[in-house]
Order: C-alpha cells, then sequence, then structure tokens
C-alpha cells in the first residue's frame, strides 16, 4: 500500500497449503495440523499506526477491550483476518505466496532474484541463520501454557469467568495469567520453577499423543502428580474446566536479541556483477521478550512498520527518481535509522519489561511456599496476604478513568469464591508471589512515527478488485492424498496369500 505497483512481495510460509481449487489457506485440523489459538494484546498506539482499512479489517469479527488501552485479539483470528486483506493484493500478482519454508534450496534464495529479504520467521529464524547473524541472551525462565476453547450453549456451572475478575485475579501475582478473548478461548500461562518445567516436559512425553484428545480429566491417562496439580490449580483459580483444555505445552522463554538486524549480503549468481542484497530481521527473528508483559506482537508489527517506512524512503530518495536508468539496490547505510529503532525498541521492551519479571523469579517464591505452606497459622496469614492483594488489585483498577469494564463491578463474594477452588499451598504460593511489577514496566512507549512519521494520505489505494485467474498453482499433495482400501475377497486368494 506504501509502494504501490513498485514492489512485489513474495511470502514463504510453510503452514499454508493449496486446496484443490487453487485457494492458498492456513493448514488446521483436516491436514493434521494446530493453528496458533494464543491470544495477545495489541495496544491502541501500535493499532492506531496502522492503514484504516487494516484497522478495520483487523477487528471486523472481534473487536474486545480487556485492558484500558488495548484490545484482545487470538492470533488465529489476526492471520485469518490479514489473510483476507491481502486478498486484493494477491489477485493483482503483487503478493505471491509460496506454501513452503525457505531454504537454502528454495528457488528465489538459489536464483537470487530479489532485492530485500526479511526474515519475520520467528525465534529459531533460518533468515538469521543464513546471515549468519548471532543472538545473545540475556536471561532464561520457564513456564506452561495451557490452551482451551469454552464451547457456546455449556451449563451455568462451567461459564469461565469474566474478563474484569479475570485481570484482577491475573495481575494480583505472577505465577499464573490467563489471556483470553471473548473469555471462551486462550491460554492459561503458569511461572514454573525449572525442576518443574523438566518433570512437565517428562510427563507430558509419557502420555501426550497429537492423536488423540488431551483429556485431562481422565485420571487414568493423566493421574494425580506435583506437576499436574500446579496445572489443575491454575485453572481452577480462574474456574476453568478441564474438560476444555485442548493443548499444555511447556515454554522455554529465552530473553534475547540478535546482535544486528540489517545485513548486507552478495549474490555471486553474475561474477561479473555481484548483485548486492539488503536482508533484514523483524518480530521474534530479531528480538524474543517474555510474554508476561503482553508485548510480543505489538514489537514485532512496530518492527514491520518501522522497516516499510525505512524502506519507502529510501527508494524515493535512491531508486524512484533513477527508475529508468539500470538497476540499484537499496543503500545499506539508509537503514541505520532501522538499526538505532531495533535497539531503543530493545531496551524498552527487554530491558524495561522483560528483565522486571526475571529479576523477580518464582523458584524463592516455590521454595518458600513448600516450608509454610501446610501450617494452619501461615495458611491463614497468607490468605489474608492473598485477599488484600486481590481487593487492593480491584481498587486500583476499578478506580482507572478507562477501565473499560466500568458496568461489571468484581464482588467481594467473587474474590472470595477464590479460596474456595484452589487449596492451601495455591493460597501460600499466590501471597508470596510478587504482583505484576507495573509501576517498573511503566513509561514512554518507543513510537514508530516518532522515527518514522507517515500519514494516512501517503497510502496508496487499494488495488482494483479482478477477478480471479484460473488455477495455475497444483493443490498441495496433503490435500490431493485419498485413502484407498484394497479389499481382497474370496477364500481362493486368501488361501494363497496366507
Amino acid at each position: 500500500m506504501m509502494m504501490g505497483g513498485h514492489v512485489k512481495i513474495i511470502i514463504y510460509e510453510a503452514r499454508w497449503f493449496v486446496d484443490e481449487c487453487g485457494n492458498v489457506r492456513w493448514q488446521d485440523k483436516q491436514q493434521k495440523k494446530t493453528r496458533r489459538n494464543q491470544v495477545v494484546i495489541l495496544q491502541d498506539h501500535v493499532i492506531q499506526q496502522l492503514p484504516e482499512n487494516i484497522q478495520k479489517g483487523l477487528f471486523k469479527t472481534i473487536d474486545e477491550r480487556v485492558w484500558p488501552t488495548s484490545r484482545n485479539i487470538s492470533i488465529r483470528e489476526v492471520e485469518d483476518r490479514l489473510f483476507e486483506l491481502i486478498e486484493l493484493f494477491t489477485a493483482s500478482g503483487q503478493v505471491e505466496l509460496i506454501c513452503e519454508q525457505l531454504d537454502e534450496q528454495s528457488k528465489h534464495l538459489v536464483e537470487g532474484n530479489f532485492d530485500v529479504l526479511v526474515g519475520a520467521d520467528g525465534s529459531n529464524s533460518f533468515v538469521r541463520r543464513y546471515c549468519n547473524i548471532q543472538m545473545i541472551s540475556e536471561g532464561i525462565e520457564y513456564a506452561c501454557g495451557v490452551g482451551y476453547e469454552v464451547p457456546e450453549n455449556i451449563l451455568p456451572s462451567d461459564q469461565t469467568l469474566h474478563q474484569a475478575l479475570n485481570c484482577i485475579l491475573s495481575a494480583s501475582q505472577t505465577r499464573y495469567m490467563v489471556n483470553s478473548s471473548l473469555s471462551c478461548q486462550g491460554y492459561l500461562y503458569i511461572r514454573l520453577g525449572k525442576n518443574e518445567y523438566e518433570a512437565l516436559r517428562q510427563c507430558l512425553q509419557k502420555v501426550q499423543n497429537r492423536d488423540e484428545p488431551l483429556d485431562l480429566p481422565n485420571r487414568t491417562k493423566w493421574p494425580q502428580s506435583p506437576t499436574l496439580s500446579i496445572i489443575r490449580e491454575g485453572l481452577k483459580f480462574f474456574n476453568i474446566n478441564e474438560k476444555f483444555i485442548s493443548r499444555i505445552a511447556p515454554i522455554e522463554i529465552n530473553v534475547r536479541h540478535a546482535s544486528v538486524v540489517v545485513r548486507e549480503l552478495r549474490s555471486e549468481i553474475n561474477s561479473k556483477q555481484p548483485k548486492k542484497i539488503l536482508a533484514f530481521l523483524v518480530g521474534d527473528a530479531a528480538m524474543n521478550v517474555h510474554f508476561w508483559p503482553g508485548r510480543g506482537m505489538n514489537s514485532g508489527m512496530k518492527a514491520a512498520m518501522a522497516l516499510a517506512r525505512n524502506i519507502q524512503r529510501s527508494y524515493i530518495a535512491n531508486i524512484l527518481p533513477h527508475r529508468q536508468e539500470n538497476h540499484s539496490s537499496l543503500p545499506f547505510l539508509d537503514f541505520l535509522d532501522y538499526e538505532s529503532f531495533m535497539a531503543r525498541l530493545r531496551a524498552r521492551e527487554q530491558q524495561g519489561r522483560s528483565l522486571r519479571i526475571l529479576d523477580s523469579p518464582i523458584d524463592p517464591t516455590l521454595k518458600e511456599a513448600q516450608i509454610n505452606a501446610y501450617s494452619d497459622y501461615w495458611y491463614e496469614e497468607h490468605r489474608k496476604e492473598l485477599k488484600n492483594k486481590l481487593i487492593d488489585t480491584r481498587k486500583e483498577f476499578q478506580g482507572l478513568p478507562d477501565w473499560p469494564h466500568k458496568t461489571r463491578a468484581v464482588t467481594d463474594t467473587e474474590l472470595e469464591d477464590v479460596f474456595s477452588r484452589i487449596d492451601c499451598r495455591t493460597v501460600t504460593e499466590l501471597a508470596l508471589a510478587n504482583a505484576w511489577p507495573t509501576r517498573e514496566m511503566n513509561g514512554v512507549e518507543v513510537l514508530v512515527e516518532d522515527m518514522f512519521p507517515v500519514s494516512q494520505q501517503s497510502c496508496l489505494s487499494l488495488p482494483k478488485s479482478v477477478h480471479k485467474k484460473p488455477l495455475t498453482r497444483q493443490p498441495t499433495i496433503a490435500s490431493r492424498r485419498r485413502f484407498l482400501i484394497l479389499w481382497i475377497d474370496g477364500d481362493t486368494i486368501n488361501k494363497r496369500s496366507r
């Protein structure tokens, strides 16, 4: 939208496939794949930098405000809505979708027929390795993600908590957190000690099978154990029924960043005139943050917008005025601003937020809770302490002028009900676990528009709608597979086949 027909974008994504009608789609249960159902918190100041049509398209189905200055939305919903928004560009030929994992043998890398390489391929980025860019770790922590999906028309006893109460329970301590969309789909996150993390991995290796439903209520398949008790207590804390759990995943949180995010490559395809290609990293390929503050996708979107605006600025200054002459590359030095922006973003999100969580590890809390959990005296003390934390958090949140749940006050009874759901050890852990370090994490945001200002008017109009071209892509093998049953009948044949 920023450069119109002056650019063509080719996107590699292994999670897509081509169906029998020639349409590119996300692989799902039919292809024995699991879509990403984690819920992210998109900040208003990030959303407002998107073109208006993308803002409208992104939230056309779900537009939910859970926290004061942000909206909750599942990653799957983001992927689906952006996929719809890109259709006009794919139909016009400005964007080409390739349903493959990018690797050294990929056509475009082999032929070198591109000008810019962007690695937005996650924390285990191939592009980063291809460019020989090292990662620098700031610290490691361990967690567990428990995915759940609550169907419609359930019994009142199976209803999950209102988002207002989810916010209060999550912010009052740093052991458990729920991120959900419409209170019916999301993830329960649990901070784990290293020993708990290793025990969970061993437990999952024994019982988890991708071809079977998780079936957490099945005590034969999932017998009671200290590790599973941690998960079940978290579910009780947020009143999530075990039967709605679809996934349990151990998570190693490595807060790290790439040493550089811009690299100049040389393509030796034409030995007489070696071609210079710029490679960039964005998102998790460039920087991994702790998910607890909820800024991962926001940081990735900021990086993508900053890079797009930097490319546009460099193109207009260096190539567009001379487009009739021989093709030239974008100058490396034009992207020092992007490198600088990412350094500022890294300082804000890693040092300013992620490391504030790492500075308050959960392990000492767990050790202290183990000592005091079963003392009647300490239980009463910790019960009072946790209740006071919940009341203080409620008072703080409900007093905010932009609190989005003004019409849904959380009652004393709802806070008291928490203690009827969790056991004495969990009460002790939550009482001892620090509340969110919100004050330490607050501060001035790193804004894309400060370094790369752009107006909505500078965005070009969308490509005109065109009729779909006849199928030119072969369906992905997975979608063409058929089950063939060879039925051999007749006694004579059966005897000979023995």
